[in-house]
């Protein structure tokens, strides 16, 4: 590929990328902002805020993990599944039925950590999306020949 077919290709994929990088962030923001999430009082940072980008999602995230552990006394999904599951295998359905509430409860918190932690990884995959754009540009800008 010549040199000017590479700056042209560059010059065109650089709009494309970042057009795309920005719709997507766009999108993951406005699909936050719809579920109507407050970071909670609890956080350190940014407590009352709307979850509507990747810093707040992250500081949500968090303080759902803190409450997880809270109410698991301090111990894992995966620990209380075992629990759970030594319980349920030894035939002591009292401690199994205690434990069960409490599993599902985490079970729920890691599913909304993850799906926050999942639009944290959308964002950045948007910047980098991005980034790439501005860089094909600056490349194909920094081949130019007078």
């Amino acid at each position: 590929m010549g040199n000017t077919l590479a700056r042209t290709v560059l010059r065109l994929a650089s709009p494309v990328l970042i057009g795309a990088g920005g719709a997507a962030w766009y999108v993951i923001t406005e699909q936050l902002k719809a579920q109507k999430i407050g970071v909670h009082p609890d956080s350190p940072n940014l407590k009352g805020r709307p979850v509507a980008g990747p810093v707040t999602a992250f500081a949500q995230a968090a303080v759902i993990e803190k409450h997880a552990l809270n109410m698991g006394g301090g111990r894992t999904f995966a620990e209380i599944s075992e629990e759970w599951m030594e319980a349920t295998a030894a035939g002591d359905t009292e401690r199994a039925a205690e434990l069960a509430g409490t599993r599902e409860t985490v079970m729920q918190a890691n599913f909304l950590r993850a799906s926050l932690f999942t639009s944290v990884l959308a964002y950045g995959v948007s910047a980098l999306t991005m980034g790439i754009g501005v860089l094909s540009w600056a490349t194909a800008s920094a081949t130019h020949r007078k």
